[in-house]
């Protein structure tokens, strides 16, 4: 007789551990925050173009730089 009551106190508490597992893992996706994409890098151009705007380049440095990347430019 102590032997049943054992194994049915086993049982309910492995019954309250799955349960309350698999609703801690529920509330913890739920909770989890969403991932941000990586920051996109800026391309060459855009790198270019500041550095034009900043005054770091002349405008023929800008546009021989500009013309050799539009040589390189891949189509999509």
């Amino acid at each position: 007789m102590a032997g049943a009551a054992f194994w049915s106190v086993l049982v309910l508490v492995l019954w309250v551990v799955a349960v309350g597992g698999a609703a801690w893992a529920a509330v913890r996706m739920i909770r989890q925050p969403r991932r941000q994409p990586p920051p996109q890098l800026p391309s060459p151009l855009d790198i270019l173009e500041r550095r034009f705007a900043a005054g770091e380049i002349t405008h023929e440095e800008f546009d021989e730089a500009r013309a050799r990347l539009r040589e390189h430019e891949v189509d999509i």
